[in-house]
């Protein structure tokens, strides 16, 4: 019994434990170290950060930060730097520009520039860069080797420069490619001691035929000429569009539109017609009315009475887009504008046409609070919604006969009774009958349900 609560209570509190430890430990880097604290766990949005050996280059970021048991971004590289020795630039009959010729260090992505020993010819670029450890380091051909004969060809690519039967070492022959083919590597072959250096290639373009476009409704953005067939150089691109009144299918992603030449078939996206369904309108009708609208056709709509176009652009009318109509047709309600309140007020500005989701703000008078507890109302499509309207909170005083004498109805606005606590009405006495202050009309104040001064007359 005891083992099997042992056995309960260890897995009940394996998540807690485990959960502590949100990351397993970095990685280790080659050329570089780990150069924060090391810590026993690392959990959650902890951070550690990296250096590199001395004239080792650092790639990717310096710091990394446990982020949901996995370290993001990913640890970096320590890049190495480049070393060139005497002995290498003498056996290439080579110089470091200036004319040096010593040892040196070169760190990564830094660059220098060469030249040959006198009588050789540096075969182009004399600008090397340092990549990861690695310079490749330029060729010097001799002017006292062997000549060649006539120069080699290269596929879709034509030499340039004047024909000889016979080229002396050293000397060279310039490449063109033909329209629409892409050079890849040097534009020069040289001769060197009898033998010519490697010439470059000439890489073929993408082709798209007119006829492919025309069929899935596509044209060339920004197109002047219309070829009957399109090339696009290898290492380029071209950027495509749907044609007015089209719009790419639902099948195709946007980067479709965007084919890159890169010796792989370019994939041509689909573009279909825009239309838009007769659109369903209630408490609205529209004209012209049809199955189908295509891009462009404008549809206005009648709302029936008591209802408003929503948003009203002036003309009524919406538009078939690519996106469906626009603005979204509907017609939505009106609330009564004649609206009054019994003892109370509107408190906001007044509008001459609300439209469903409007407010309107409403005061109640001394004595009377909102029905229903809320002072704003606002226009449903079932109307004002809660209704406006005030109650009597306080008792106040109520209409009473006054012998030799009559009542007036009250002073402010002429409401109704009963009048709330703090409002006043006008009282007059029969004939051989005057008020307290002996005048035809007096006013008396409901207080405390009473009114002051009290309703009598007193014969003259």
């Amino acid at each position: 019994m005891k083992a099997w609560l042992l056995l309960v209570a260890a897995f009940l509190l394996w998540p807690g434990c485990s959960s502590q430890k949100a990351c397993d430990e970095p990685d280790e880097v080659d050329f570089g170290e780990i150069v924060s604290a090391e810590k026993a766990k690392y959990l959650e949005n902890d951070r550690v950060q990296y250096r590199c050996n001395p004239v080792y280059v650092l790639e990717g970021p310096e710091w990394i930060q446990c982020k949901g048991q996995e370290w993001t971004p990913h640890p970096p590289k320590c890049l190495a730097p480049c070393s060139i020795t005497r002995q290498q630039l003498a056996a290439k009959n080579l110089f470091v520009f200036g004319n040096q010729r010593k040892a040196r260090l070169i760190q990564n992505n830094q660059s220098l520039r060469f030249q040959c020993n006198e009588g050789y010819v540096l075969v182009v670029p004399s600008v090397r860069k340092c990549v990861d450890g690695y310079m490749d380091l330029p060729l010097c051909i001799s002017e006292r080797g062997k000549n060649c004969s006539g120069p080699p060809r290269t596929e879709n690519g034509d030499i340039i420069t004047l024909s000889k039967k016979q080229y002396r070492s050293g000397s060279s022959v310039e490449f063109r490619c033909q329209t629409y083919y892409a050079m890849e590597g040097q534009n020069r072959s040289f001769c060197n001691n009898g033998t010519w250096t490697k010439v470059p290639n000439c890489l073929d373009p993408c082709m798209i035929p007119r006829t492919e476009l025309e069929s899935q409704k596509i044209e060339v953005k920004d197109e002047i000429d219309a070829p009957e067939n399109i090339f696009v150089q290898h290492g380029h691109s071209i950027e495509l569009t749907c044609r007015t009144g089209y719009v790419l299918a639902a099948n195709s992603s946007q980067s479709a539109f965007v084919i890159h030449c890169n010796g792989t078939p370019p994939v041509i996206p689909k573009c279909k017609e825009i239309t838009c369904n007769s659109p369903r309108i209630s408490n609205g009708t529209f004209r012209p009315q049809r199955t189908i609208y295509h891009d462009g056709d404008l549809i206005r709509i009648q709302c029936d009475s008591g209802f408003t176009f929503d948003p009203d652009n002036g003309e009524k009318v919406v538009e078939c887009t690519k996106n469906g109509w626009s603005p979204p047709p509907k017609c939505i309600k009106k609330c009564d504008t004649s609206l009054r309140i019994h003892n109370g007020h509107f408190a906001s500005t007044y509008q001459d046409m609300y439209i469903e989701g409007n407010d309107i703000r409403f005061v109640c008078d001394q004595g009377y609070s909102p029905a229903n507890q809320q002072s704003t109302s606002t226009c449903t499509k079932n109307g004002w919604s809660p209704a406006p309207s005030c109650i009597l909170t306080e008792r106040g005083c109520d209409y009473i006969r006054i012998e030799n004498g009559r009542m007036a109805k009250p002073y402010e606005l002429y409401r109704p009774f009963p009048i709330s606590e703090g409002q006043s009405i006008y009282f007059s006495c029969n004939h051989g009958f005057l008020p307290t202050n002996k005048e035809m009309w007096q006013a008396a104040t409901c207080i405390k349900s009473h009114y002051v001064p009290e309703l009598k007359c007193f014969s003259k």
